[in-house]
């Protein structure tokens, strides 16, 4: 019994130890990163989720150096693309301006903070950066701070080399609380590959999984450090403006028309013939004499995925008394698998293929917008995004229209 005792108080301090040695791995990477200040790497993107068919894969090459009073991004970078094989764009911040130039027509835009540091803020490029190097704070990177009251929990997976270097491979896995009842998280968990010479984290992953709307989503993201240079940035010049191509056209940011809102209340509603998911054509003209209540949505659209239940639950409960519900997709492709999409949340009212030209018509700018025309073809309610406080108003809209 004590040879048992004994082997049982020595596996447990092992698994703590175990425990304990990911942690402090951590810290040390975390550190690390912060005491980064300016750098080169080069970097590999791979992004994948449920809502679309194929992984997305980027190269970033990136110049950095933090600037810990710049209110936008809190540093300085310029980097290039490429993507499907090309150099695709190029991105820079100085922290007086922004620029991002299209090699394929050799356009580029300026904004100046001055003017423009909202809009710099709503386009945030950091998110192409490799964020332990670029983050004030090196999130995602976890350190002491997260693991109190179980925020999380970690643990050194192996030793293994990566690339020709070894690595401690690290999982760390954040406790789940399900606050939401629109969301319900299942997984939220991150690798590290920490480089043993230097404790440069060289790889890191993301992986979520939740389920929305009845429906089991994934998200995974890679980031895979190819190369990189910390502590050294030769040439400052690569953060000005000077150091774009010389074929890019550069003009100054013009702020584009304000978005117009969608058909308002006594409208008529415009007319459209579109295809269902099994070829069959609708047109609004034949359901003249029906309430109709027509959602604008897509399948990449969390706010659309809210909405989805409510609106089948209205479905469901006044189909029979003569509600017709219609949803139109304006993105997405029947190859795009929006049948199986719809199965998953339990849809069972009709989705037709919209065009740019309905969208235009309706003057559908956000997602989703729903309307509700009533049987001589008027618009009696509009609403944009989905907002929990409104069912009630369109209920009632429906039962005094049917």
């Amino acid at each position: 019994m004590k040879v048992f005792l004994f082997i049982s108080l020595m596996l447990s301090q092992a698994v703590v130890s175990f425990a304990q040695d990911a942690q402090n791995l951590l810290n040390a990477s975390y550190n690390k990163c912060q005491s980064i200040q300016h750098g080169y790497y080069e970097m590999t993107k791979c992004m994948y989720s449920s809502t679309t068919k194929d992984t997305s894969k980027t190269i970033f090459f990136c110049h950095f150096k933090k600037l810990k009073e710049d209110t936008i991004y809190g540093l300085a970078f310029h980097f290039k693309t490429i993507w499907q094989g090309k150099f695709s764009a190029d991105v820079l911040y100085t922290g007086n301006e922004q620029v991002v130039g299209w090699f394929d027509d050799s356009s580029a835009t300026i904004k100046t903070n001055s003017m423009w540091a909202k809009e710099i803020k709503q386009y945030n490029y950091s998110l192409n950066l490799y964020a332990p190097f670029t983050n004030l704070k090196s999130i995602p990177v976890q350190h002491d701070s997260d693991f109190i009251d179980n925020k999380c929990t970690a643990k050194l997976v192996k030793e293994e080399e990566l690339a020709g270097t070894w690595c401690y491979h690290i999982q760390v896995n954040k406790t789940i609380r399900n606050d939401s009842p629109d969301i319900k998280m299942l997984k939220e968990e991150y690798h590290y590959w920490i480089r043993k010479e230097d404790f440069i984290p060289v790889q890191y992953s993301i992986v979520i999984d939740e389920v929305i709307s009845n429906d089991t989503m994934h998200f995974f993201e890679n980031n895979i450090l190819n190369k990189y240079e910390v502590k050294n940035l030769n040439d400052e010049n690569v953060l000005t403006v000077g150091s774009l191509p010389t074929f890019f056209r550069i003009k100054d940011y013009v702020k584009g028309k304000k978005k117009l809102d969608p058909l308002p209340k006594d409208t008529i509603a415009p007319d459209w013939e579109l295809p269902s998911l099994t070829n069959t054509k609708v047109s609004l003209k034949e359901l003249k004499g029906e309430l109709v209540m027509v959602d604008f949505f897509f399948k990449n659209c969390p706010a659309c995925m809210f909405a989805l239940p409510y609106i089948e639950r209205l479905s469901n409960k006044y189909k029979s008394k003569g509600l017709r519900v219609i949803g139109i997709d304006p993105y997405d492709k029947k190859e795009d698998d929006l049948d199986v999409f719809l199965v998953k949340r339990k849809i069972t009212y009709q989705v037709l293929l919209g065009t740019k030209e309905v969208e235009k018509d309706y003057r559908v700018s956000y997602f989703p917008t729903l309307f509700l025309i009533d049987k001589k073809g008027k618009i009696i309610f509009t609403q944009v995004g989905y907002d929990k406080g409104d069912e009630a108003i369109l209920e009632e809209l429906i039962k005094n229209n049917l």
